[in-house]
């Protein structure tokens, strides 16, 4: 069985193929490793020689691949452009989803998302009370703001003091938007190589947003990144965020402490997982039996 690997790259090289590998080389080194055995890759910095082919063998392996800036957040996500032989098929769908498929559809996410939310805060001894009387109570079009109201506590709980800001350089902030940015893009992989248009959105609707679909179904997985973050900062001191605390950010998606059908997995395997399941839901409408991640409590301390 393949070993995902997850690539990081922040020196100076020139990456190129050859027999089907990935070729990386710097100014004393020389790297090759296997495309099919290669997850994603993510690029910190400007100093990097690509080839096209380089671009393309990317792209048709499926490899989920970021170009970050100095915050490490994605300038750019490079996806397959050829997706599936059901694309125009699951184009079609997409753009006739109802208002109310939508409204409901966006509904179960975001109590997945509040009933993790509310796991996390238990597991930590924080106050969950608070959150879990809106779990199973959102409304279509959550027209009591039941998310606005348990994002507040549930943050105000679990990084007192931290202001949610995307260049913020709180280190708590800085590893969030990190290991989101990684999420982010995996599902945005997955959803582009299952035939999506990741532009059109459940509930995100940015016209500047090309990622809008992949922002609406990162949201249950967020609590369970926030509580690997938190488990993985509590260990450490650092001040600002490091070349070590970005591999171990990486690895946070190998540790199997999810649950999603029941068994025990990596976010990294679930994601794939959770588009095929969200496709076939799409098609015929089931929206019940939409699967989402949940914690696995009783693993997290033998992972962290």
């Amino acid at each position: 069985m393949a070993a995902w690997k997850s690539i990081r790259i922040t020196k100076p090289c020139k990456l190129s193929i050859e027999s089907g590998n990935l070729v990386i080389t710097d100014d004393s080194h020389k790297f090759k490793l296997s495309l099919s055995d290669t997850d994603s890759i993510i690029f910190e910095g400007e100093q990097f020689t690509l080839t096209a082919p380089v671009l393309g063998a990317l792209a048709k392996h499926k490899i989920a691949t970021l170009f970050c800036d100095a915050y490490y957040m994605p300038l750019a996500i490079l996806l397959p452009y050829r997706q599936t032989a059901l694309g125009v098929d699951v184009l079609k769908a997409q753009i006739s989803w109802s208002d109310t498929f939508k409204a409901s559809l966006w509904q179960i996410v975001i109590e997945s998302k509040i009933l993790n939310q509310t796991e996390v805060l238990s597991y930590f001894g924080y106050d969950s009370a608070y959150m879990e009387r809106y779990v199973g109570f959102v409304a279509i079009n959550d027209k009591h703001n039941f998310e606005a109201k348990s994002a507040r506590h549930y943050w105000k709980e679990l990084f007192p003091k931290l202001k949610r800001e995307q260049e913020s350089l709180d280190i708590r902030n800085q590893a969030l938007n990190y290991a989101y940015a990684i999420c982010r893009s995996m599902l945005a992989r997955d959803l582009s190589a299952g035939g999506f248009n990741c532009a059109l959105g459940i509930w995100h609707d940015n016209q500047y947003n090309a990622y809008n679909l992949a922002d609406d179904l990162i949201e249950p997985f967020r609590p369970i990144i926030d509580m690997a973050v938190k488990k993985l900062l509590e260990c450490r001191d650092d001040e600002h965020i490091s070349s070590e605390l970005k591999r171990l950010l990486i690895g946070l998606f190998d540790e199997e402490y999810v649950i999603y059908n029941q068994a025990l997995s990596s976010i990294r395997k679930v994601t794939k997982l959770y588009i095929v399941d969200f496709k076939r839901m799409m098609f015929t409408e089931e929206i019940i039996k939409m699967n989402f991640p949940t914690l696995a409590l009783e693993q997290i301390d033998e992972c962290f």
